[in-house]
């Protein structure tokens, strides 16, 4: 009997203690807001909705843009605002499932006065619409991919010669092709000197001889000629000339004549002395005389 009233006295002693350690235990922590996913899984590009169901406390609502703790880093598509709880659509943009913690609403009186419910914890889980398993995820070597044998060469060898050969005809082809374009086009005649100025004189004189201050262009066009003339018959540099300096060089008779006709010229060039048309024309007469005195004899 002894042993059996020690053995009931050991199992309520144990049961006492039990119940003091339950009835010192924290209740179970309430949530004023209920979190949920509508979903019931998702894939990476789906949008999701989330709802926070919750009553407001009296006297407080929410804001028309709702205050959610929780959710950084997760892309919100769009937030309304329920009766009784908020709505909140996101895009899934990982492959990983998502584990929302407790969240926090914020409300608001007419005071101003804050109060933050707090949700529960939520996973949803993200499952890829592609399935791989991982085996067949390994990298496969490159050799198992190409052949890299005796034959593949000889195909790489046999296309780039045949480009090689390609360019080289193309190339060939427009080789030849300049070349007759060349020869087919008519090369253009050297005038001789006496021919070259006196169409020049008869081009600078079709418009008109002019008079007085319109003349200076004309003894400056009309000297570039014989000088120009002069450099082709004698052996010295006429056009990078000054006057003085081609009497100088100027050994026969016929010159003398044309280097008055310089000096005339340049008078007006430089000087800006006055010229009539008269005069101008006589020199271009003269000039005339000096190129069929100085141009070869006819054969």
């Amino acid at each position: 009997m002894r042993s059996i009233r020690f053995r009931i006295l050991i199992i309520l002693f144990i049961t006492g203690i039990n119940c003091l350690i339950i009835a010192g235990a924290p209740a179970s922590e309430e949530y004023e807001a209920h979190a949920r996913f509508i979903q019931k899984q998702a894939a990476p590009g789906d949008i999701i909705t989330l709802r926070l169901d919750f009553k407001p406390p009296p006297g407080f609502k929410l804001p028309d843009k709702p205050e959610i703790t929780g959710l950084k880093g997760y892309d919100i598509v769009k937030t309304d605002k329920l009766t009784n709880g908020i709505s909140v659509d996101i895009f899934v943009d990982r492959l990983e499932s998502i584990k929302l913690p407790a969240l926090e609403v914020s409300l608001y009186d007419k005071d101003g006065r804050q109060k933050t419910l707090k949700s529960n914890p939520t996973i949803l889980p993200v499952e890829p619409l592609i399935k791989v398993k991982p085996a067949e995820n390994l990298l496969r070597p490159v050799k198992g991919l190409i052949s890299t044998g005796p034959a593949i060469k000889q195909i790489i060898l046999l296309v780039l010669a045949a480009i090689l050969i390609l360019l080289i005809i193309i190339g060939a082809w427009f080789y030849f092709k300049h070349r007759k374009s060349i020869k087919s086009c008519p090369a253009t005649p050297v005038l001789p000197p006496h021919i070259k100025a006196v169409n020049r004189i008869d081009a600078l004189v079709a418009p008109g001889i002019p008079d007085g201050s319109d003349a200076g262009a004309f003894c400056f066009e009309l000297s570039e000629i014989l000088r120009e003339y002069m450099e082709a018959l004698r052996n010295f540099h006429a056009l990078e000339m000054t006057t003085p300096e081609i009497s100088e060089v100027a050994t026969k008779k016929a010159d003398i004549e044309l280097l008055k006709i310089l000096k005339k010229l340049d008078l007006v060039k430089f000087a800006d002395t006055f010229i009539s048309a008269s005069s101008l024309e006589e020199q271009v007469g003269l000039s005339m005389e000096y190129i069929n005195k100085t141009k070869p004899e006819e054969i």
